[in-house]
Protein backbone atom coordinates (compact mmCIF):
# COMPACT_ATOMS: atom_id res chain seq x y z
CA UNK A 1 0.00 0.00 0.00
CA UNK A 2 2.78 2.29 1.16
CA UNK A 3 5.17 1.36 -2.08
CA UNK A 4 1.42 2.15 -4.48
CA UNK A 5 1.18 5.88 -3.03
CA UNK A 6 5.13 6.29 -3.09
CA UNK A 7 4.99 4.85 -7.00
CA UNK A 8 1.55 7.30 -7.89
CA UNK A 9 3.44 9.98 -6.15
CA UNK A 10 6.94 9.60 -8.69
CA UNK A 11 4.90 8.94 -11.33
CA UNK A 12 2.96 11.96 -11.18
CA UNK A 13 6.17 13.90 -10.46
CA UNK A 14 7.42 12.46 -13.35
CA UNK A 15 4.94 13.83 -15.30
CA UNK A 16 5.06 17.05 -14.03
CA UNK A 17 8.54 17.09 -14.72
CA UNK A 18 7.97 16.49 -18.35
CA UNK A 19 5.12 18.98 -18.50
CA UNK A 20 7.76 21.65 -17.69
CA UNK A 21 10.66 20.20 -19.89
CA UNK A 22 7.34 20.57 -23.00
CA UNK A 23 6.93 24.24 -21.28
CA UNK A 24 10.52 25.37 -21.19
CA UNK A 25 10.57 24.10 -24.96
CA UNK A 26 7.84 25.73 -25.64
CA UNK A 27 9.83 28.96 -24.59
CA UNK A 28 12.60 27.74 -26.96
CA UNK A 29 14.69 27.27 -23.59
CA UNK A 30 16.60 23.96 -22.43
CA UNK A 31 18.44 23.52 -19.22
CA UNK A 32 21.71 23.56 -21.34
CA UNK A 33 21.13 26.97 -22.06
CA UNK A 34 21.46 28.38 -18.74
CA UNK A 35 24.42 29.24 -16.63
CA UNK A 36 25.87 27.28 -13.62
CA UNK A 37 24.89 29.94 -11.67
CA UNK A 38 21.31 29.79 -13.17
CA UNK A 39 20.72 26.35 -12.78
CA UNK A 40 22.61 26.17 -9.05
CA UNK A 41 19.37 28.84 -7.75
CA UNK A 42 17.04 26.43 -9.95
CA UNK A 43 18.21 23.76 -8.09
CA UNK A 44 17.78 25.56 -4.76
CA UNK A 45 14.32 26.94 -6.01
CA UNK A 46 13.47 22.98 -6.86
CA UNK A 47 14.85 22.35 -3.03
CA UNK A 48 12.22 24.89 -1.74
CA UNK A 49 9.37 23.39 -3.64
CA UNK A 50 10.09 20.15 -2.78
CA UNK A 51 10.53 21.06 1.23
CA UNK A 52 7.13 23.25 1.03
CA UNK A 53 5.40 20.66 -1.13
CA UNK A 54 4.44 23.25 -3.72
CA UNK A 55 3.61 21.71 -7.61
CA UNK A 56 2.15 24.81 -9.15
CA UNK A 57 4.43 26.56 -10.38
CA UNK A 58 2.53 30.17 -10.79
CA UNK A 59 4.83 33.30 -12.34
CA UNK A 60 3.13 35.68 -10.26
CA UNK A 61 4.54 34.68 -7.83
CA UNK A 62 8.24 35.27 -8.76
CA UNK A 63 6.74 38.73 -10.60
CA UNK A 64 5.41 39.53 -7.15
CA UNK A 65 8.57 38.74 -5.25
CA UNK A 66 10.70 40.56 -8.23
CA UNK A 67 8.68 43.91 -7.90
CA UNK A 68 9.11 43.52 -3.76
CA UNK A 69 12.43 43.45 -4.48
CA UNK A 70 12.77 46.11 -6.93
CA UNK A 71 10.94 48.46 -4.81
CA UNK A 72 13.01 47.46 -1.49
CA UNK A 73 16.25 48.18 -3.91
CA UNK A 74 14.63 51.54 -4.46
CA UNK A 75 13.88 52.31 -1.64
CA UNK A 76 17.17 51.58 -0.22
CA UNK A 77 18.69 54.04 -2.81
CA UNK A 78 16.22 56.76 -1.69
CA UNK A 79 17.06 56.35 1.94
CA UNK A 80 20.65 56.52 1.03
CA UNK A 81 20.27 59.59 -0.85
CA UNK A 82 18.27 61.20 2.21
CA UNK A 83 21.22 60.13 4.39
CA UNK A 84 23.82 61.76 1.62
CA UNK A 85 21.34 64.90 2.14
CA UNK A 86 21.42 64.84 5.47
CA UNK A 87 25.11 64.09 6.05
CA UNK A 88 26.29 67.13 3.33
CA UNK A 89 24.16 69.31 5.67
CA UNK A 90 25.70 68.46 8.99
CA UNK A 91 28.84 68.74 7.19
CA UNK A 92 28.09 72.62 5.92
CA UNK A 93 26.48 73.20 9.56
CA UNK A 94 29.50 71.91 11.10
CA UNK A 95 31.95 73.78 8.50
CA UNK A 96 30.47 76.92 9.74
CA UNK A 97 30.28 76.12 13.25
CA UNK A 98 33.95 76.05 13.10
CA UNK A 99 34.71 78.96 10.82
CA UNK A 100 32.83 81.25 13.93
CA UNK A 101 34.69 79.35 16.76
CA UNK A 102 38.11 80.29 14.78
CA UNK A 103 36.58 83.73 14.31
CA UNK A 104 35.79 83.55 18.06
CA UNK A 105 39.25 81.91 18.83
CA UNK A 106 41.11 85.24 17.14
CA UNK A 107 38.52 88.08 18.72
CA UNK A 108 39.72 85.85 21.71
CA UNK A 109 42.99 86.45 21.29
CA UNK A 110 43.19 90.13 20.26
CA UNK A 111 41.14 90.79 23.48
CA UNK A 112 43.42 89.37 25.54
CA UNK A 113 46.27 90.95 23.86
CA UNK A 114 44.37 94.29 24.55
CA UNK A 115 43.37 93.24 28.37
CA UNK A 116 45.30 95.58 31.35
CA UNK A 117 46.67 93.57 34.24
CA UNK A 118 44.56 94.73 37.59
CA UNK A 119 47.80 95.47 38.93
CA UNK A 120 48.00 97.81 36.43
CA UNK A 121 44.80 99.45 36.65
CA UNK A 122 45.10 99.46 40.70
CA UNK A 123 48.18 101.35 39.96
CA UNK A 124 46.88 104.11 37.67
CA UNK A 125 43.82 104.61 39.69
CA UNK A 126 45.91 105.09 42.57
CA UNK A 127 48.20 107.47 40.82
CA UNK A 128 45.03 109.48 39.50
CA UNK A 129 43.63 109.03 43.60
CA UNK A 130 46.78 110.85 44.18
CA UNK A 131 46.59 113.42 41.71
CA UNK A 132 43.22 114.13 42.45
CA UNK A 133 44.03 114.93 45.92
CA UNK A 134 47.08 117.31 45.30
CA UNK A 135 44.86 119.43 42.91
CA UNK A 136 42.44 119.67 45.87
CA UNK A 137 45.24 120.26 48.28
CA UNK A 138 46.15 123.40 46.16
CA UNK A 139 43.05 124.26 45.70
CA UNK A 140 42.78 124.92 48.77
CA UNK A 141 45.97 126.49 49.71
CA UNK A 142 45.23 129.01 46.70
CA UNK A 143 43.49 132.43 48.36
CA UNK A 144 41.30 134.19 45.62
CA UNK A 145 41.21 137.90 46.18
CA UNK A 146 37.54 139.64 47.11
CA UNK A 147 37.84 141.80 44.13
CA UNK A 148 39.14 139.37 41.69
CA UNK A 149 36.93 139.38 38.73
CA UNK A 150 37.18 136.24 36.20
CA UNK A 151 35.02 137.91 33.00
CA UNK A 152 37.89 140.83 32.78
CA UNK A 153 40.47 138.21 32.83
CA UNK A 154 38.65 136.01 30.16
CA UNK A 155 38.12 139.50 28.12
CA UNK A 156 41.63 140.26 28.80
CA UNK A 157 42.77 136.40 27.07
CA UNK A 158 40.32 136.78 24.32
CA UNK A 159 41.98 139.98 23.14
CA UNK A 160 45.46 138.94 23.40
CA UNK A 161 44.32 135.65 21.06
CA UNK A 162 43.67 137.88 18.35
CA UNK A 163 46.32 140.43 17.94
Amino acid sequence: MQNLKIQEEVNSLMGLGQHYDEQLKLASLELGDFSDDDLALLDKCVQYYSLLHIHDFNLNYLRDFYYAKKRECIENRQTAVQQRVELQRILSSIDEVTRDVVMLERFKGAAEERLIPDIVVVQRNSQQLATKQALLDRQKTLTIPKDFNIESVIDKVDSLEQR
